[in-house]
């Protein structure tokens, strides 16, 4: 018998929810309860970010101080409604990923302890065809928030000199990320190929501060911009995503004018929305405002 099972209605769908209160983290009591609240409570703002995108879901069902393990295939159970898209991967499998596109299958997601949500860059009805660019900056060891700050205002410089819009989030670990929405016309070469150039440029102003370096050991003491992120089947953690780490951070989106003031881990479950309801959905814009980079292409 499965402990502390309740079924609860969630829009039009009955969700069976287990082990409420075990405890996902362990230094801060939040507890699988938490955590589906959070997800419940944030979905308007995260669903729209999520909706037909295959998603790499990272479950910690011990809680984030033993291993965690990546799910892309729907595991069995998955209840009938979870609607999925099936992409043959390069071994000949064929991995049939979740698709998030309402409340009921983000606190089903949210009760198999799904802590880390990794949605594709891409949309089920275009899959080879991303629809945004992300500049991932990493900081290695020997580097910090501040040297990511100094490279973060580089990469926005340089977009601002292309006439391209672009939206930073804290990554709630130790980088940020910066979105660049682009018309979906772009295969992911094309997109890998533009953050790398842009990171090339980057990096000629600021060799003291900026990597580009695959070797960990080889990146000590700067900010790696990982431009291969932007490949096919690389993901990156969803904005309003909670992370498997002490606290329980999310991943938030700020202003540029906010980067002086604001910590890559500064928001967290009982914190986050607050900060959207004080600030409004700062990365809606993502999902419309679309934009050429053949200037970088060429």
């Amino acid at each position: 018998m499965v402990k502390d099972q309740v079924r609860v209605r969630v829009g039009s769908r009955e969700v069976t929810l287990t082990n409420l209160d075990k405890v996902l983290w362990p230094g801060d009591g939040f507890t699988k309860r938490d955590l589906i609240d959070y997800y419940a409570r944030v979905s308007r703002y995260i669903l729209p970010h999520l909706r037909d995108r295959p998603l790499s879901l990272v479950r910690y069902p011990n809680g984030i101080s033993a291993p965690g393990f990546y799910q892309k295939n729907a595991p069995p159970g998955t209840p009938w409604w979870v609607k999925t898209v099936s992409v043959g991967s390069r071994n000949s499998q064929v991995i049939r990923y979740v698709l998030c596109n309402d409340m009921s299958t983000l606190v089903w997601m949210a009760n198999q302890a799904v802590v880390e949500i990794n949605p594709w860059p891409s949309r089920a009805e275009h899959l080879s065809r991303p629809d945004y660019a992300v500049f991932d900056l990493d900081p290695a060891e020997g580097a910090g928030w501040e040297d990511v700050k100094a490279v973060a205002r580089a990469v926005k410089a340089f977009l601002d000199e292309l006439k391209l819009a672009s939206f930073p989030k804290v990554s709630g670990a130790t980088g940020l990320h910066v979105y660049v929405p682009v018309k979906n016309e772009y295969n992911h070469k094309q997109v890998v190929l533009f953050v790398q150039r842009a990171a090339q440029i980057i990096k000629s102003a600021m060799p003291q501060k900026v990597t580009l370096k695959r070797p960990v050991k080889e990146r000590y003491g700067k900010v790696y911009i990982d431009y291969l992120q932007n490949s096919p089947g690389q993901t990156i953690v969803a904005v309003y995503s909670v992370r498997a780490r002490s606290g329980a951070p999310v991943s938030m989106p700020i202003a540029w004018d906010e980067l002086d003031s604001v910590k890559p881990d500064g928001w967290n479950i009982r914190t986050a929305l607050e900060r959207i309801e004080e600030k409004g959905e700062m990365f809606e814009m993502c999902l419309y405002q679309k934009q050429k980079i053949d200037r970088l292409l060429s």
